[in-house]
């Protein structure tokens, strides 16, 4: 029996054939001019085209945070990618907040080892490319887990037993300066921009949906918003116009309320979003000066086909849903985002798993006004020079990302991540050593 999900199409015809099976729609369009257009996201940030490159980790780092050489090597192969924007994976404000020893974390100390990488990104892809520091502490997902609120879903997930010991408000009202202190290390380090992160379940998006946290941090909107919007005001007032404050921000979690945040308390259809809470926190983050949210959704700890549809003809599990599916909701909730509040830019994702075909849907949300900037985590690792190919019309096959999801697999296993089929030279024995061997 033929896989029903497998990624066979020879032609955004088929795709969209594919589409109209599933009672969806995807979107192409060849006016690839669209991505060379400049854009000014807000006074003194402009970005010289529509292509961004996303966070992704690799847990490259030293063991001090510092940016490693496998680090230095990614961000100088993205820096020859064209893309205007490179927003630098998560780097943790605190020790306690690390998902592995080698995630980079920066500090006074190394701040200085962070500013010669930003030099020599900007060297290679000029002045006018911008650069995003992502700050995130990761909660749930540190090592020992730090929670902010006990969550039935993710906790039978993680084998988290319910007595665990949840942080008090003071230990998360004294991360706003840990928070502040890290943005003012990154300016100094060169960063035109620093992301205050609250996603993917990790502690500031935990927060988000801590609807029975007891005290100043959980029960209302007001109380689970309160350390994220504190921490954005007391990071820009810190930094003045020095540089921007951003947000890669999760408008969901697609895990059933009340264990997930932007979900709609619904008996009938339980993984049913909600974005009303989410288009009141984009206003509130709006007022104090973000003007650019990278969206996402889901957690790749629970749901990953939610955020990086993906083939699971290659991949070890299948998704409970079509990718096209997937990705189609993606495209559409960032795209309500986008056309409620214009001014501001949101930038899309999840289109590398159209491979060589993300060119033309790109092009088409662009065109649109579904995105104001379009964003490759996974087809970035695998696509060396992506965005300088989607400027001149056209994607390379060859080159693109499987969405096969062995840069995750990696990076679950412990070894430091890029692309094995792509970047082989590099990656595949990494994937032998921790994929393989044994198994």
């Amino acid at each position: 029996m033929d896989n029903p999900y497998k990624f066979n199409y020879k032609s955004v015809g088929e795709i969209q054939k594919k589409a109209a099976e599933l009672d969806i729609n995807i979107g192409f369009s060849e006016n690839y001019g669209v991505f060379g257009r400049k854009i000014d996201v807000e006074p003194g940030f402009a970005l010289k085209n529509r292509l961004a490159i996303h966070p992704m980790e690799a847990f490259d780092a030293e063991l001090d945070g510092s940016p490693g050489e496998l680090t230095a090597r990614r961000y100088k192969r993205f820096a020859e990618s064209g893309a205007g924007l490179i927003w630098f994976e998560a780097t943790a404000v605190q020790e306690d907040g690390k998902t592995s020893p080698r995630q980079l974390m920066i500090s006074e100390k190394n701040a200085g080892e962070f500013g010669r990488l930003v030099e020599e990104v900007k060297n290679i892809a000029g002045s006018d490319t911008k650069l995003v520091m992502q700050l995130t502490h990761s909660g749930r997902f540190s090592k020992p887990p730090v929670i902010a609120c006990h969550n039935e879903t993710l906790n039978t997930r993680m084998r988290l037993d319910p007595s665990y010991p949840c942080v008090s408000d003071d230990y998360l009202k004294r991360l706003e300066d840990s928070f502040e202190k890290a943005a003012v290390f990154s300016q100094r380090a060169g960063f035109d921009a620093i992301d205050i992160k609250a996603c993917h379940r990790y502690l500031f998006a935990e927060l988000l949906g801590a609807f029975f946290r007891e005290g100043e941090y959980g029960g209302s909107f007001e109380n689970r918003a309160r350390l994220f919007l504190n921490t954005i005001k007391k990071t820009k007032d810190r930094l003045k116009n020095s540089a921007a404050v951003v947000s890669r921000l999760g408008i969901s979690d697609v895990i059933p309320y009340p264990d997930g945040f932007g979900m709609a308390k619904s008996e009938d259809d339980p993984y049913r979003v909600d974005l009303s809470e989410s288009i009141r926190l984009l206003g509130e983050i709006n007022r104090l000066g973000v003007n650019l949210v990278n969206v996402t959704m889901g957690t790749p700890y629970y749901n990953p086909h939610i955020n990086r549809p993906y083939d699971y003809n290659i991949a070890r599990t299948a998704p409970p849903s079509h990718p096209l599916v997937n990705l189609a909701n993606f495209i559409n909730h960032v795209g309500t985002l986008q056309k409620t509040y214009p001014h501001m830019t949101f930038v899309g994702t999840g289109y590398s798993y159209l491979r060589h075909f993300a060119i033309g849907a790109a092009a088409y949300s662009l065109e649109n006004k579904l995105a104001g900037l379009i964003g490759f985590g996974r087809g970035a690792f695998a696509y060396k020079g992506f965005a300088h190919d989607m400027m001149n019309g056209f994607m390379d096959s060859k080159k693109c990302c499987l969405a096969c999801s062995k840069c995750t697999e990696i990076m679950r296993a412990g070894g430091t991540t890029g692309c094995p089929i792509r970047d082989s030279e590099v990656y595949m024995p990494i994937y032998r050593q921790y994929c393989m061997e044994g198994s």
